[in-house]
Parts: C-alpha cells; structure tokens; sequence
C-alpha cells in the first residue's frame, strides 16, 4: 500500500491533490450540514466555481444530496468518508510523522488529525472525535476524571458517545475563565458526566483571584471537597493555550502582556506559562490542579489544534513525558519543522 501511494504521488500528484480537495469537501459538510455553497466555500476556502463543480460531481457520484436547507451527506457518503479517511492518513504519511512528533515529545504517545485547525474548522471536531475514541477504552481504569475548559476540550466532550460509567466523578480542572458558560471547565465536567451516565462536582469560583482572598475561599469545606478530588484525579483532559492568547483571555493589561513577551512566554497550561526551554517564566494564583500534583496522574490527555499552537506543545517539559497527545498535521509538521 505504502509502495503504491509512493508511486500514485509522482506519477499523478494531481490525483492526490483531486482526492484530498473532495474529503475536505466531504468532511466540511459532514460536520456542518446542511450547508449552503457559499458558507462551503468559505470554509474551504475555495471559490463557489470550484466547491459548485466539487458538490456537483459527489452528488453524482451518490456521495452528496442537495436538499431545500443545502448540501448533505448520504449514507453512502458516510460510509466513503470513513475508508476516505484511512486513505488521507496514509497518503500524508501521518503514520511516519506520529512516529517522529512521539520521539521528538519523548511522549507516552501522540494520535494526529489531518488537516490544520488554523485553515480548517473542522479539524477541530476531528480532534474531538479522535481523542474522545482514544480516552473511551482507558475509562475502565478511571475514577476522577478532570477536564479543563476551552473550545478544543468542548470539541472532546461534545464528540464522546452516550455511555454507562456510573461509578466516575467529573470535576473541572479549574475555575471559570471567560464570558463563554458552554466553554467552561464546570459546564464541560457537568456535559461530560451527563453522557457517561456518572456523578459531577462543580467548582463555582473564577479561574484567577487575589492570593489573599484565594486562601480564604480554598479553606472553605465545599472547596476543600471539590479540590480533593481535582487533586486526586486518575484523568485530566486538557486543552494547551498559546501564552499570549491566554493572557488576553484572562484579559491581562497591555504592561502585563508586554511583559510576558518579554520573559519568552510561549504555551500555557493550568494558569502556568513557558517559556522555549521549558522554564515556568510566570503563574497566576489559579483556582484548581496544581503542577505539583499531576506527577500522580494516571493518564494525561493534552488536545490541541491549530500550527500556531505547535512551540506551546513543545514548551511543556515537565509534562510531555507522561501525556497522550491529540493533535492535528498542522503542529505536527511545525514541530517537525522547528526541531529540524
């Protein structure tokens, strides 16, 4: 197979390219039907002459139906998608490339997406997809689970199948962080324990406060009760943020920003953030697990999507070793590219 895809590539490439235009094609509307032309093309970012003439030969192919609400996918374009899927995977040499990204982290393991959420939105549901299959078979072994917020942990919990764990308790990592109640590590925890039939515990506190006030509030019992469990959780699923993305987030002031440039900040996990080296250049007092404690966590699940994102992944030293990353091509490659 591998022989015949080397061959495919230089004798047609233009096949190769025709074939991996259709499944983004595909896999665009799977994930957004019914979809009109024009949305399409913005999401693929092709013109509406390009994605017309696509959608027109997939619909006659049997793999597309237009309907009065737009484009959708037909049985036997799903059934397509999922063998396309394989194809795309081994066309882009992804196998290869897992191998090199897990030496490269000194990971427990690394899973990669095609595609790059940065220039694709929905390689960020495919990340879900593929982390929720990776995280299903390990729950056997678990009894806390931790999850922090963000759009990609959302994506995780939003894709994970209806199932019956009674016995787990879903706690969120942190505290709240932003104006987006869906995003965040309580609503996540809550939406997560829902579809595993098990228990939740909410932590009704701001992510960042001051020191002062923070030990206060942590000796109060309810907290102390949720902390506990966050602190002795067997999973914790967790998004990894760009520094300076995070920090506008937190919505630290311009000095504050000004000066974690300065200091090198690159990736952001948990209220901590890194530098190139690995180095924690700064922390806020945040509300929830501590760096210390995750040493004592049984699996780590880092998900994270988009090439802009790839220095964070490789800013996190004290953690890569323990982790099963889920990411796409797009930080793949770039790590690739940085470490060569």
């Amino acid at each position: 197979m591998d022989d015949f895809i080397e061959i495919l590539k230089k004798i047609t490439p233009e096949v190769v390219e025709i074939l991996e235009r259709r499944y983004d094609v595909l896999k665009n509307v799977k994930y957004h039907q019914p979809i009109g032309r024009r949305m399409l093309s913005e999401k693929l970012k092709l013109s509406e002459r390009i994605v017309r003439n696509e959608v027109d030969i997939l619909r006659s192919l049997g793999l597309l139906k237009i309907t009065d609400n737009g484009t959708i996918l037909t049985n036997e374009g799903e059934e397509l998608l999922e063998k396309l899927s394989n194809m795309v995977y081994d066309i882009k040499g992804l196998e290869s490339l897992r191998q090199t990204v897990k030496d490269i982290l000194g990971a427990r393991d690394v899973f990669i997406v095609p595609g790059d959420a940065d220039t694709n939105p929905y390689v960020l549901k495919e990340l879900g997809n593929v982390a929720s299959k990776v995280i299903l078979p390990l729950l056997q072994n678990v009894r806390i689970i931790a999850v922090t917020g963000g759009q990609t942990v959302k994506e995780v919990v939003d894709n994970f199948p209806v199932c019956s764990f009674k016995d787990i308790l879903v706690v969120p990592a942190r505290g709240g962080i932003g104006q987006e109640v869906e995003k965040q590590a309580n609503t996540l925890a809550a939406n997560l324990a829902k579809k595993l039939g098990g228990r939740y515990k909410l932590l009704h506190l701001p992510d960042t406060m001051d020191e002062e006030i923070y030990n206060l509030i942590a000796k109060k019992e309810e907290v102390q009760d949720v902390l506990n469990d966050i602190n002795n959780a067997d999973m914790l699923i967790f998004g990894i943020g760009n520094a300076i993305e995070m920090a506008k987030r937190r919505k630290f002031s311009q000095e504050m920003i000004n000066k974690l440039c300065q200091v090198g900040a690159i990736g952001e996990i948990f209220g901590y953030y890194f530098d190139r080296e690995g180095n924690i250049v700064y922390s806020t007092t945040t509300v929830g697990i501590k760096l210390e404690k995750i040493k004592n966590i049984k699996y780590m699940i880092g998900v994270a999507g988009g090439a802009h994102k790839a220095e964070a992944v490789l800013s996190l030293n004290g953690i890569k070793h323990s982790s099963i990353f889920v990411i796409d091509e797009g930080i793949a490659r770039r790590i690739v590219d940085i470490k060569r």
